[in-house]
C-alpha cells in the first residue's frame, strides 16, 4: 500500500511541471516581437528582464512629491497616445496588463520620464541604468 502511494505520489510530482507550464506575456511578444519568443524559450533572465521592464520600470506618485529634477522632466498625459488615438489613463496604467509601449512610450538612458495627469497624479518611469540595477538585485533575476 505505501509503495503505491509512493509510486503515485512520485508520478504526479514527475508530470506537474507538464500541466503547469508557463505561458509567454503577449506584451513581451508584442514588444519585442521573435526576440521576446527566443529569450523566452532560450533565455530566462533576458526574458524576466523584459517582464520586469513592463511591471517595476514605474510608479505614481503626486507632483508634490517630485524632486525638482523629476518636475523638469514633467509631460502631459494627453501627449501620449495609443494606436486607436486614446489618450494615456490612469485606469490604463494601473490594469494588470498596461503595456507603456502602446503609448510610445520608451525608457530612456539618461534621465526618467514623468507624465503629468490632470488630477496632479504623476507617473514615473525608471531611467534604463537604475531599472537596470533594481533588476539585478530582484528576485526576477535567475543569474
Amino acid at each position: 500500500m505505501i509503495k503505491t502511494i509512493c509510486c503515485f505520489g512520485l508520478l504526479i510530482f514527475s508530470l506537474a511541471p507538464v500541466f503547469a507550464q508557463e505561458t509567454i506575456d503577449q506584451r513581451v511578444v508584442k514588444n519585442r516581437g521573435k526576440q521576446g519568443e527566443e529569450s523566452f524559450k532560450y533565455n530566462k533572465n533576458s526574458y524576466n528582464y523584459y517582464l520586469f521592464e513592463l511591471d517595476k520600470s514605474h510608479w505614481i506618485t503626486t507632483e508634490l512629491a517630485l524632486s525638482i529634477e523629476d518636475k523638469a522632466l514633467l509631460q502631459p498625459a494627453s501627449e501620449f497616445k495609443n494606436s486607436e488615438n486614446h489618450p494615456l489613463t490612469l485606469e490604463a496604467v494601473q490594469s494588470e496588463t498596461f503595456n507603456f509601449y502602446e503609448y510610445g512610450i520608451r525608457l530612456k538612458k539618461e534621465s526618467r520620464i514623468c507624465i503629468l495627469f490632470e488630477d496632479g497624479q504623476v507617473l514615473v518611469f525608471y531611467a534604463i541604468p537604475e531599472l537596470t540595477k533594481l533588476f539585478t538585485t530582484s528576485d526576477s533575476n535567475t543569474k
